[in-house]
C-alpha cells in the first residue's frame, strides 16, 4: 500500500481533491475535479494524466489487484468496471466524511511503528475504504441503471459473471468465449484493453484466490482443494499454486 503511483502498478489508486482544481484525463475523456470529488483509477499501465492548479493538494491511497482479490466478499471484481466507467464522482458530504476519515486512520496507522498488528489493522481499514467505495459506485449505479452501457463494458459486464459462477470447474478462455459467443483471442483481448489482465490471468486470480482461503480457514486437504477446484491431479494444483504464489499450498498454510 503506498500514496505514490507506479508504473505498470496492477491495482487502483483512490484520491481525495482536498483542495484546487484539476483535470483527469483517462480513457480519451477528460474529467473536471474539484474539491469534493473522489478518483477512482485502474492502473493497468495505461496512459493516465492529472493536471492540477498550482494550490491543488489530494489525499490518495494505492492498493493492488492482489489485495482486492484477497478480500472477502462483497468486494469483487466488478469494480474494475465500475472505476473504468466511474473515474471521477462526488460524494455526499456524510459519504466524503466517512472517506477522509480512513485516510486519517490509514496515516496514524502507519506511524505507529511499535504496534505488532499494524499491518493487520491497516488492511481493515483499507478493506472499509475500499467498501465505501463500492458504495458509492452502488448507488451511481442505480442513478444511472437506463443509460446504455458500451458494448466493451457490457461484454466485460456479462465475463465476470460468468467468471464469478464457474472459475471452480471452468479453466479455459474456450468456455468463457463459447458462452459469450466471441473468440478466445478476441476476448481476452477485450478483457486485458479494459482491465490490464487477460482471461487466463483473471481466472487464476480467483483460483489462487479460493485456494488461498480453503487453505487458511478450513483443514481441507491439497487432494480435496484440487478436486474442490477442479484441477486433474494435486500435482498440476501444487504447480499451478507455487508458479502464482512462489510457495507450495502447504508452505502457504503454514505461513497463515
Amino acid at each position: 500500500m503506498k500514496n505514490r503511483e507506479k508504473e505498470n502498478f496492477q491495482g487502483f489508486s483512490v484520491a481525495l481533491c482536498c483542495k484546487g482544481t484539476a483535470v483527469l484525463r483517462t480513457g480519451g475523456m477528460d474529467y473536471a475535479v474539484k474539491p469534493g470529488c473522489v478518483m477512482v483509477q485502474v492502473m493497468n499501465g495505461s496512459a493516465a494524466a492529472l493536471s492540477g492548479s498550482p494550490d491543488y493538494m489530494q489525499k490518495a491511497v494505492s492498493v493492488s489487484l492482489d489485495t482486492i482479490l484477497d478480500f472477502p466478499s462483497p468486494v469483487d471484481i466488478d469494480i474494475i468496471n465500475l472505476a473504468i466507467r466511474y473515474p471521477v464522482s462526488e460524494p455526499d458530504e456524510d459519504r466524503w466524511g466517512r472517506l477522509m476519515g480512513y485516510y486519517d486512520l490509514l496515516g496514524r496507522q502507519e506511524s505507529c511503528a511499535n504496534n505488532m498488528y499494524r499491518k493487520e489493522i491497516s488492511r481493515s481499514i483499507l478493506y472499509a475504504l475500499i467498501l465505501e467505495i463500492c458504495d458509492l459506485f452502488r448507488s451511481m449505479v442505480e442513478e444511472s441503471a437506463d443509460m446504455p452501457k458500451p458494448k466493451q463494458e457490457t461484454l466485460s459486464d456479462d465475463f465476470f459473471k460468468l467468471l464469478a459462477a464457474h472459475y471452480r470447474q471452468e479453466h479455459t478462455v474456450e468456455f468463457y468465449a463459447d458462452r459469450l459467443n466471441r473468440t478466445p483471442k478476441y476476448l481476452s483481448g477485450a478483457i486485458r484493453k479494459l482491465t490490464g489482465r487477460s482471461v487466463p490471468e483473471w481466472i487464476a486470480a480467483n483460483l489462487v484466490r479460493e485456494a488461498k482461503n480453503m487453505l487458511k480457514v478450513s483443514d481441507m486437504t491439497v487432494l480435496e482443494i484440487s478436486e474442490e477446484l477442479n484441477f486433474s491431479s494435486p500435482s498440476v494444483f501444487v504447480q499451478f499454486f507455487r508458479k502464482n504464489t512462489g510457495v507450495s499450498p502447504l508452505q502457504y498454510r503454514k505461513q497463515g
